[in-house]
C-alpha cells in the first residue's frame, strides 16, 4: 500500500489506481466533479478524466489514452522513494475506452462546441489546454506571413560584424540574418553556444540612433532576465546608442495579476515594443506562450532564444521543444528578394564550458549511457561519487571545499558591505537537487551545508534571524524582487541589509521585506534553470525515482562552467542518461 493520501470517496477502479498513486486526491476530485456536473457515471470515463488533469498537473498538455498503460506512479516525487506498490492494474481496453470517453456528455470533438473536455484521436484535453495549443499554433503560422520593414544595408553590414573578437560561427550568422529578416525568429543552443552574442549582434543590427527601437528582455525567471540583461550589455559596444533597452521577467511584461488569469496586455491591449526577446524560452508553458502571442503586435520583432534540451516548464507544455520538433510552426519570410532566412536556427559551437562538460553534455543528449559513464571515470573537472543516502556529508571533501571557499567569498564581501561582490561570489558553486524533501532533496542537502558551515564560521546559520553573507532566493513575485532573484544578507554600518542581484545592479532592502524567500544553500534543478556557476554538485535521484531523466540531468550538468560533481550511483546514472521526459503535447503534430 502506497503512503501517499486515497480519497476516502474513492472507489472500484479509481481506488486502485489512487492507491498505486497514478492519480492524486485533487485529480480524483475533479474529475469526479465534472463528471457529475455533466451527468457522466461510467468509471472508465472518470478515470480517464483523473488521468488527464493528473498529466497536466505533471506537465503534460493532454493525456494520450493509447499510451495511458505507460504512465508512472507519482511515488516519490518529493523524496525518492516509492516503495510498496501494486502496478496489475485493470486498465480498461482501450477500443472500449476511447468508445465510453467519445460518447460522454463531458467530452467534445475535435470540432465540437466547447465541453470540459476534448477528444482528438486518442489525446484527451482539458479544453482550455486544447484552445491554447491551437492559438499558439495558429499565432505562430499568422506571424510567419507578416512581413516587417526591411532591414537597410548599413544595418546589415553591422550586425554581420562578429563581436568580442570571436571567430567566425556560421550558424550564429544564420540566426542573426534570421531574426533580421522573419518577424518570428527562434534560436535555440546549449550554454556557451553564443546565444547573447547573437542577441547582441541582432540588437546592434537593429540600433537606430534617429529612432531608438523599444527592446523588451524577458524571461521565466527574475534571476534569468537580470542574466540576459547584464549579459547584452556586456556583450554590446560600448557606447553603442540607439537602443531603448527594457527588462522584465514574462509576468511583468505582460502585467499578469499575480494569482489570477489576468493581465494588462493582450488582444485588447498590445505590448508597445518593437522587439521583444525572450531568453530560457524552454521554460515557457503553453499558457504563458499562448499570452504572450496574444499581445505582440504584428509590427514586433518577436525572437525566442533557448535550449530545447533543458527541463521544460513546472506548468504544462514544452513550446520550444514542440517548434524544435516541428520547425513548420514557424517559417521564414523573405523580405528583399535575397531569399528566405530559416526561422529556427540551432547554434552547435561552444565559447564558454570546458571541453569536458560539452563532450558529457554531448553524451546525455545521445543517451549514450557508456559515454557518459565513461566520461566521468576518466574526468577531471566532471566526476561521480557514489552516494546512497546514507552517508554524511564530511565524508565528501571536495563537496566541503567547494562549500567553504564559496561562502568564505560571500561573507567576507558581506562583511565589507559589498553586495555586488557577495552575489558575484555566491555563483562560484551551487548544490542543485531533483527532490525537495528526503536525503536526495534540497530541504535535507540545505540544512545539512548550513550546519556544517555554521561549525566553520562564528555566528553563521545560527538562530532565525539574517546574518552576514546569508544567501537567499526570492520565490514570488513582488515589487521589490522577482521570482528566482538571489541576494546576500550584507552589513552597512549597524545594518543587515538584502542585497538583491539585478540587471540595473544590486537592490539593498530591508531583510524582512522579503518574507518569501529561503536560504540558498541549496535549490532544486528546475529552479537553477537560467543561472551559471563556476561548479555544481548535483545530487542524483535514486533509480525508481519518477525525476531521473536525461532532461534533468541535461540541465543540471549544463548549470557548470567549470566544474560538474555528480553525487548518486551509476545505475541511477544510466536510466537518467537513458530515460526521456515524457511530455504529451499536439503541438505541431496535428494531423491533417
Amino acid at each position: 500500500m502506497s503512503r501517499h493520501e486515497v480519497p476516502v470517496a474513492a472507489t472500484g477502479l479509481l481506488r486502485r489506481f489512487a492507491e498505486a498513486t497514478l492519480i492524486a486526491p485533487v485529480d480524483f476530485h475533479l474529475a469526479r466533479r465534472m463528471a457529475a456536473l455533466c451527468r457522466e457515471t461510467d468509471p472508465r470515463v472518470e478515470l480517464a478524466f483523473a488521468l488527464t488533469t493528473r498529466e497536466l498537473r505533471l506537465g503534460s498538455v493532454c493525456l494520450d489514452l493509447s499510451r495511458a498503460t505507460d504512465l508512472a506512479p507519482e511515488a516519490g516525487i518529493e523524496d525518492g522513494v516509492a516503495e510498496g506498490l501494486d502496478l496489475d492494474l485493470p486498465w480498461p481496453e482501450l477500443e472500449g475506452w476511447l468508445g465510453a470517453v467519445a460518447s460522454s456528455p463531458a467530452v467534445a470533438d475535435e470540432d465540437g462546441e466547447s465541453r470540459p473536455f476534448r477528444l482528438v484521436g486518442t489525446w484527451l484535453y482539458l479544453d482550455r489546454y486544447w484552445a491554447e495549443e491551437r492559438s499558439v499554433e495558429a499565432s505562430l503560422h499568422r506571424r510567419s506571413d507578416l512581413q516587417l520593414p526591411p532591414i537597410d544595408d548599413a544595418h546589415l553590414v553591422r550586425a554581420a560584424t562578429p563581436l568580442m573578437s570571436r571567430l567566425p560561427d556560421a550558424l550564429q550568422d544564420a540566426a542573426v540574418s534570421a531574426a533580421l529578416r522573419n518577424a518570428t525568429t527562434v534560436i535555440t543552443g546549449g550554454p556557451g553556444t553564443g546565444k547573447t552574442t547573437t542577441v547582441a549582434r541582432i540588437l546592434g543590427g537593429l540600433a537606430d540612433e534617429d529612432n531608438p527601437p523599444l527592446v523588451a528582455l524577458a524571461a521565466p525567471t527574475g534571476k534569468a532576465s537580470t542574466r540576459l540583461a547584464s549579459a547584452v550589455a556586456e556583450s554590446l559596444p560600448q557606447g553603442q546608442g540607439g537602443l531603448r533597452l527594457r527588462s522584465y521577467t514574462l509576468h511583468k511584461l505582460l502585467g499578469v495579476v499575480p494569482g489570477r488569469a489576468q493581465r494588462i496586455h493582450g488582444s485588447h491591449n498590445l505590448l508597445p515594443h518593437d522587439v521583444v526577446i525572450v531568453d530560457e524560452t524552454s521554460m515557457v508553458s503553453l499558457t504563458m506562450m499562448s499570452w504572450l502571442l496574444e499581445a505582440v503586435s504584428g509590427r514586433t520583432r518577436l525572437i525566442l532564444i533557448g535550449d530545447p534540451q533543458q527541463l521544460a516548464s513546472v506548468e504544462a507544455g514544452a513550446v520550444l521543444a514542440d517548434i524544435a520538433a516541428s520547425p513548420g510552426l514557424i517559417t521564414s519570410h523573405p523580405v528583399d528578394g535575397s531569399g528566405a532566412a530559416d526561422a529556427v536556427v540551432e547554434l552547435r559551437s561552444n565559447f564558454r564550458s570546458n571541453e569536458e562538460i560539452t563532450r558529457l553534455a554531448t553524451a546525455i543528449q545521445r543517451g549514450d549511457a557508456n559515454a557518459v559513464v565513461g566520461l566521468l571515470t576518466a574526468g577531471e573537472s566532471c566526476t561521480l561519487q557514489d552516494y546512497t543516502g546514507r552517508e554524511p556529508i564530511t565524508d565528501y571533501d571536495v563537496l566541503l571545499t567547494d562549500l567553504h571557499a564559496t561562502a568564505a567569498a560571500v561573507r567576507a564581501a558581506a562583511l565589507e558591505g559589498d553586495g555586488g561582490a557577495a552575489n558575484a561570489a555566491l555563483g562560484r558553486h551551487r548544490i542543485l537537487c531533483a527532490h525537495r524533501e528526503g536525503p536526495f532533496g534540497v530541504g535535507h542537502w540545505a540544512r545539512t551545508a548550513r550546519g556544517w558551515l555554521s561549525e566553520q564560521f562564528e555566528g553563521y546559520g545560527l538562530g532565525a534571524g539574517a546574518w552576514p553573507g546569508q544567501p537567499l532566493l526570492i520565490t514570488r513575485n513582488s515589487d521589490t524582487a522577482a521570482n528566482g532573484d538571489t541576494a546576500v544578507v550584507v552589513k552597512r554600518g549597524d545594518r543587515l541589509l538584502a542585497a538583491v542581484d539585478r540587471a540595473q545592479g544590486t537592490l539593498l532592502v530591508d531583510p524582512v521585506l522579503l518574507d518569501d524567500a529561503t536560504d540558498l544553500h541549496a535549490m532544486t534543478i528546475h529552479k537553477s534553470q537560467g543561472s551559471q556557476f563556476d561548479a555544481v554538485s548535483v545530487i542524483l535521484p535514486p533509480v525508481g525515482s519518477p525525476l531521473l531523466t536525461r532532461e534533468l540531468l541535461y540541465t543540471a550538468i549544463t548549470r557548470a562552467r567549470t566544474h560538474v560533481r555528480l553525487y548518486g550511483g551509476e545505475e541511477a546514472l544510466r536510466v537518467a542518461v537513458t530515460t526521456p521526459a515524457r511530455r504529451a503535447s499536439g503541438l505541431g503534430r496535428r494531423r491533417a
